[in-house]
C-alpha cells in the first residue's frame, strides 16, 4: 500500500475522491451530507464563515468554532441535520467520527474487510472497513465490538490520527518511537489520568498542534468530543498528514526528552561539552552532594526559553508563571533526593552541588498547585527528611550568555553543557 500523498499531488487526490465520496444522507442526524453540497460560496467578510454555511446551519452563528465548520462544510466533510441545524455542541459517535475521517485523509483508498460482526449492515461500514485497511482503526482495541453509535472519546479521536500520520510519514514512526518516554505538558500525567501506553500518540496530536489542549492544559483524554471539536481538529490534521515530523518544534523538544531526558538542544543555544553523557545515563546513578548532605537522582531536566518577555517552549505553561523574569534560560529538574540531615536546609544542601545547573529552588507555588507539580513547600521540611527518599521539581536558570555547567554521577559520568 503507498503510505504516502504529498504537496499538490496530495491535495488533488484527496479533493478528487473526497467529491467522489459525496452521496445523498444516507442517515437522518449524522454527519454525512444531507441534501445538495454547494462546492463554492461567497466569504462573510465579518466572520469568515461562508454565507452558504450561516444559511445552512441556523445555530451556528456567534459559535467559537463558526468559521472552522464553514470551512468543513465547504470541504465537504460535514453536513448537519435535517431541521437545519448542525449541533456543534452535540457529542460525536464512532461511527460519525469514521465517516469524516475516511474523506479526510489524503492516504491511498483501501478497500478493507470488516472486522466487526456488530457493525454488519451499519451506514459506517465501509468508511470503518477502511480506516481499519489504512491503519487508523486497530482492530484489536475493540476486541468486544466496533459499538459504531457509542459516543468517541478524545483518546480514540487522537490515536486514529495518531496512528495516521505515522502510516503517511516514516518520521512519524520515528516520533512515536521517541515519545514513549517522554514527559507530556499536561498536568494529567501527575494525575495519572494518562496511562504510559497512550503517551506517544498524545505527544504526536499535541506536537503537532492538531490538538492543543484545553485552557488549563488538559486533554481530556476519558472525555467525549463534540462535532465542532472534531471539525477543528480534522482540518488541522489535514494540513500535518504526509509532512515531516521534524518541521514541529514543539514534538522535537518531545522526542528529546523521550530519548536524551531534556529539551536542552532544541529549546535553547546550549550544547554538549566534549565526553558529555545525557541526562537519561545521568539518571541511572546517584549524586552524593559534596559535602555529605544528602543523595540526589535526576530524572528529567526541561528548559523553557524565558530570554525574552514572552516565553517560549512546549513546557512553558507547565513550569512557568505568566509573570517572570526574562533574559535566561529556565530549568526545571526532576529529582529524586534523600536528605542526611536532622533538619531540611536549603542553603546546605545547595553548597553541596558542584554548580548552579541544579539548585533546591521550589516552582512558583500557585502554579504548581494548578499543574499538580510536587515542589518544595515553603516549610521544606514538611517534604524533606532525613533518610526518606523524595521526587519533587526544582528550578535554576542557565545564562544567556557564554558559559558552561556541569553535573557528575558518582557511577555514570557527567553531564557538561556550554554556550
Amino acid at each position: 500500500m503507498k503510505k504516502q500523498i504529498k504537496g499538490h499531488e496530495k491535495k488533488k487526490k484527496r479533493n478528487g475522491w473526497i467529491v467522489g465520496l459525496l452521496t445523498t444522507a444516507v442517515l437522518a442526524g449524522t454527519l454525512l451530507p444531507v441534501g445538495p453540497v454547494h462546492l463554492t460560496s461567497t466569504a462573510n467578510a465579518a466572520s469568515g464563515t461562508s454565507d452558504t454555511a450561516l444559511s445552512k446551519f441556523k445555530d451556528i452563528k456567534g459559535h467559537w468554532a463558526q468559521a472552522t465548520i464553514a470551512k468543513a462544510y465547504e470541504k465537504n466533510l460535514i453536513s448537519g441535520y435535517q431541521d437545519g441545524t448542525f449541533r456543534p455542541n452535540g457529542k460525536i459517535t464512532r461511527g460519525e467520527y469514521a465517516t469524516i475521517l475516511a474523506r479526510a485523509t489524503g492516504l491511498e483508498k483501501v478497500e478493507g474487510q470488516n472486522p466487526f460482526a456488530d457493525l454488519k449492515g451499519h451506514w459506517s461500514e465501509a468508511a470503518v472497513s477502511q480506516l481499519v485497511g489504512q491503519g487508523f482503526i486497530n482492530a484489536g482495541d475493540y476486541a468486544k465490538g466496533f459499538n459504531p453509535n457509542a459516543e468517541l472519546t478524545r483518546y480514540e479521536m487522537m490515536k486514529w490520527i495518531a496512528n495516521g500520520l505515522i502510516k503517511s510519514e516514516s518520521s512519524f514512526q520515528d516520533a512515536f518511537n521517541e515519545t514513549k518516554n517522554t514527559l507530556l505538558p499536561t498536568p494529567e500525567v501527575n494525575r495519572g489520568t494518562i496511562r504510559a501506553e497512550q503517551i506517544p500518540y498524545l505527544a504526536l496530536v499535541r506536537g503537532t498542534g492538531i490538538v492543543g489542549g484545553f485552557q488549563d492544559g488538559t486533554l481530556k483524554p476519558a472525555d467525549s468530543t463534540t462535532r465542532a471539536e472534531v471539525s477543528a481538529i480534522l482540518l488541522r490534521y489535514m494540513d500535518v498528514e504526509g509532512t515531516d515530523a521534524g518541521k514541529y518544534s514543539d514534538l522535537n523538544e518531545m522526542r528529546e526528552v523521550g530519548t536524551t531526558g531534556t529539551n536542552l538542544t532544541t529549546i535553547s543555544n546550549y550544547k554538549y561539552s566534549s565526553g558529555s553523557i545525557m541526562i537519561s545515563d545521568l539518571s541511572k546513578g546517584n549524586i552524593n552532594l559534596s559535602n555529605k548532605s544528602g543523595v540526589l537522582k535526576i530524572h528529567r531536566f526541561i528548559v523553557v526559553d524565558a530570554t525574552q518577555n514572552k516565553s517560549k517552549g512546549i513546557y512553558a505553561k507547565l513550569f512557568l508563571p505568566d509573570k517572570y523574569a526574562s533574559g535566561s534560560y529556565r530549568t526545571f529538574a526532576d529529582v529524586s533526593f534523600t536528605s542526611n540531615l536532622e533538619t531540611s536546609n536549603l542553603i546546605t544542601f545547595n553548597q553541596g552541588l558542584s554548580d548552579s545547573l541544579i539548585q533546591f529552588n521550589r516552582l512558583d507555588l500557585d502554579l504548581a498547585k494548578k499543574q499538580s507539580n510536587v515542589t518544595i513547600p515553603m516549610d521544606s521540611g514538611e517534604l524533606i527528611k532525613k533518610g526518606l527518599q523524595k521526587r519533587f521539581w526544582t528550578t535554576s536558570t542557565l545564562r544567556n550568555k557564554s558559559w558552561s555547567y556541569f553535573l557528575k554521577s558518582d557511577t555514570e559520568g557527567e553531564f557538561k553543557i556550554q554556550r
